[in-house]
């Protein structure tokens, strides 16, 4: 029987984003990669998010031979994604050969962002970081961040007032856990602790709220619609999410995990459709945070982070919006410090079980163990035991960010008054 190798791979990718990475591999088990080298992105990334890095790497490595410049360049980044591919003095020269010659600057990007990385596994950090600015420069320039827009929501979302939150309807739904903060914040550590819980399901970093809030924006405004009597629009809206969670339920437990860190922006919205969420905000430090978040290309959205102005702009938003939401809803949201959590872990996952409403179970100890698939970034790191490699990152880089120290000091120094010191 003839493959049909395009709709295959669509299929892989649709399978993959529901959080069945093996699905996706059996999706494009016939598929020829020479003649359609888009697959071996989509086995890569499903390998990756089973914990299969050797094969994962396997999979980037041929889109690196790619005749195709955007598959190439994708080939190359996902590889420096994967954080556990150890580059060779071959790869730093075919990479210093393509970059000068590559015609389309966001994918040149990608490939200055590779680079970076090379430089960064050598310890030359000032060579990384000559890199990771023209990489990011050039990302930048073919998606621009649109800080007016983000300011303005920002503001609107300040203007918002608390308001008495009802007992949730008698439904059989699961309780929801949203996990916020910063990307590169811990996030994702948090999510696997949480979704080893034998009653904890997980989903992915969905999107829905973020959609269901543009849609409110659209029809009403953001803030407004919030503070109208719509019941029906409520309940039509939790009715929605939870038919895209139910996808995701393997165990059919008593809680469920949306591990999105954005929705940050939309805990008002998260507590209007569902008056029981509880939101674990992952806290961590500025100067740590806003270098990894450089040092990463997000496929989507995120622009801000392709430039250190950007990155602050964007942590001031958050720092004035989670103030906002602790201030108005303090019992629904848990800080949990990184640091805290990587430094004394069974004291810190004690705690956070305990705001969930969950029972202690040995297996939120060892989230390293769990065989769950990891369809984010941190898929590599989360592997490992939980340690300490990740705290004070930023400060190989701080020599090359010397007219940043000082924002990113303020930042910190609100953090803190916020949310306390580490």
């Amino acid at each position: 029987m003839q493959v049909d190798a395009d709709q295959s791979i669509v299929d892989g990718f649709a399978a993959l984003s529901a959080g069945r990475p093996q699905a996706a591999l059996d999706a494009v088990i016939a598929v020829d990669t020479d003649a359609y080298p888009r697959a071996n992105l989509l086995r890569g990334h499903a390998h990756k998010a089973l914990g299969s890095h050797e094969r994962a790497e396997q999979a980037y490595r041929a889109l690196t031979e790619s005749a195709d410049p955007h598959q190439c360049a994708t080939g190359w980044w996902s590889l420096a994604a994967l954080k556990t591919a150890a580059f060779t003095h071959t790869d730093a020269s075919r990479l210093d050969a393509l970059i000068p010659d590559f015609a389309e600057d966001g994918y040149r990007g990608l490939l200055h962002l590779t680079r970076a990385e090379i430089w960064h596994q050598a310890g030359v950090h000032d060579m990384a970081f000559e890199h990771l600015k023209a990489g990011n420069d050039l990302v930048s320039s073919a998606r621009p961040f649109n800080g007016e827009a983000f300011h303005s929501f920002v503001n609107e979302l300040l203007t918002m007032k608390a308001w008495p939150i009802p007992a949730p309807p008698n439904h059989a739904e699961p309780a929801p856990l949203f996990i916020i903060g910063q990307p590169r914040s811990g996030t994702t550590l948090v999510e696997q602790i949480l979704a080893s819980h034998p009653s904890v399901d997980a989903t992915d970093e969905l999107t829905f709220m973020g959609h269901r809030g543009a849609d409110l924006q659209r029809d009403i405004g953001y803030a407004a619609g919030i503070m109208a009597d719509d019941a029906d629009r409520w309940e039509t809206i939790r009715e929605q999410y939870f038919a895209q969670v139910a996808l995701y339920r393997d165990k059919s437990g008593t809680h469920v995990i949306d591990k999105t860190p954005e929705n940050f922006l939309h805990v008002a919205l998260v507590l209007k459709v569902l008056p029981n969420a509880r939101f674990v905000h992952v806290v961590r430090d500025p100067l740590d945070n806003i270098v990894s978040q450089y040092r990463h290309f997000f496929p989507e959205g995120r622009e801000y982070s392709n430039s250190l102005a950007g990155l602050l702009f964007y942590w001031q938003g958050y720092l004035m919006l989670m103030r906002h939401w602790s201030a108005l809803f303090p019992e629904r949201i848990h800080h949990l410090h990184y640091s805290r959590l990587v430094k004394s872990p069974d004291a810190e996952i004690e705690s956070l079980l305990d705001f969930c409403g969950l029972s202690e179970a040995p297996e939120c100890f060892a989230p390293h163990e769990t065989q769950r698939p990891v369809m984010t970034p941190s898929a590599a790191q989360v592997r490992q035991p939980i340690n300490r490699s990740g705290l004070d990152s930023g400060l190989a880089y701080g020599g090359a960010m010397q007219d940043w120290l000082k924002d990113i000091g303020k930042l910190k120094e609100v953090s803190a008054s916020l949310f306390g010191k580490a």
